[in-house]
């Protein structure tokens, strides 16, 4: 075969890098287009048959490619470099082998890009919520942290407790799981966008040595998955199922999930969901508060019931027993993955949720 030919086959094996790649410098560009076409359109219609389809397997496929793929994948290269040694041109195979493998890892990331990457260059959802985009005080985020703390503890009231008088599942985890799609029920009536496929969250098997990254929940583009880590506290379960909906629904931003789920769980009838919406915008908002007017910050803490405050030491507790380098190094990846699509502030983008929160708040004439 003439050189020519190798490139041509090569540029193919490519194009689907190529494409990836444009859509990556250019979408950003033009966030209209991207909304209507790429994420209202060949997101949808790729993501929602296959979303439904993955959600019938009781297990988290994700975790069982990751687990079952690596040894796969070694023996497969094992198989690879013993036909090499013995073929009579190895040369020839070596070349074959290194383009295919080209053309996976190309493929790959145009699939990442068509169901993930693209939607950090839609719209935000302040725009497309019609949040009104004003300037807040420290009084304004009290206001807001004080009424996250009463409905909070309103909705902790008809839950469950332990042995140590901390919040357990009012039903079973494996139905609660089934219930999160439920939750964005009310939100797509008024926002059709806001429809998911994904009608059951999965839970992890290995979640209490997932915790050792500080991960609580993940979407995996390639399979149109939510899974979460099961091994957390109950009070965290229901926002972070949420919020791994969020991402199927089509949102990539880390601080839009989080705000979408607190909207996705606030409005849910399951008492479950709802405590874990308001006790993670609660947290969110109380952290920012904190550093912004501690003074402020002490007077709305006031407002928790002694339930509320036994699950936040409790949470507290729990990830400290999980820290060290393993968590940093996880973190420092992500923060790196974020950065990488284009949000600046990386890891504190979720952080950016509390604006989404004083936003909203101020739309519906709360402050």
């Amino acid at each position: 075969m003439n050189k020519s030919k190798l490139w041509v086959k090569w540029i193919l094996a490519l194009i689907p890098a190529l494409i990836a790649a444009l859509m990556y410098f250019i979408l950003p560009h033009f966030p209209e287009f991207t909304e209507n076409i790429i994420t209202l359109g060949i997101f949808k219609i790729f993501s929602l048959p296959f979303q439904w389809l993955v959600s019938i397997l009781p297990f988290s496929l994700t975790e069982a490619v990751v687990l079952l793929g690596i040894p796969i994948l070694i023996i497969l290269l094992v198989i690879w470099i013993i036909r090499i040694v013995k073929s009579q041109k190895p040369s020839k195979n070596l070349e074959r082998g290194f383009r295919f493998i080209a053309f996976c890892l190309s493929l790959l990331l145009l699939i990442f890009m068509v169901m993930d990457g693209a939607n950090f260059s839609r719209k935000p959802i302040g725009q497309l919520l019609d949040l009104p985009d004003g300037k807040y005080t420290a009084d304004d985020l009290y206001k807001v942290t004080c009424d996250l703390a009463l409905n909070a503890s309103k909705a902790r009231e008809v839950l469950p407790e332990d042995e140590n008088g901390c919040v357990t599942l009012s039903v079973s985890q494996n139905k609660l799981l089934l219930l999160a799609d439920d939750c964005f029920d009310s939100l797509k009536e008024e926002y059709p966008f806001m429809t998911t496929g994904v009608w059951r969250v999965k839970s992890v098997a290995l979640s209490h040595l997932w915790s050792y990254t500080g991960y609580t929940g993940v979407y995996c583009p390639w399979l149109s998955e939510a899974s979460i880590n099961t091994d957390v506290p109950a009070s965290e379960l229901g926002h972070t199922a949420a919020h791994e909906i969020a991402h199927t629904v089509g949102f990539a931003r880390e601080n839009e999930c989080n705000f979408i789920g607190f909207l996705a769980c606030s409005g849910s009838s399951q008492a479950d969901y709802k405590y874990s919406g308001y006790l993670a915008a609660f947290i969110y908002c109380s952290n920012a508060l904190y550093k912004a007017d501690k003074e402020l910050w002490r007077d709305a803490y006031g407002n928790l019931s002694d339930g509320v405050l036994r699950d936040i030491k409790q949470r507290g507790e729990y990830w400290d027993s999980f820290s060290g380098e393993v968590m940093e190094s996880s973190q420092a990846v992500n923060d790196t993955f974020i950065k990488a699509n284009g949000d600046k502030n990386g890891v504190l983008s979720y952080n950016l949720m509390v604006e989404l929160m004083l936003r909203y708040y101020d739309k519906n004439g709360l402050i």
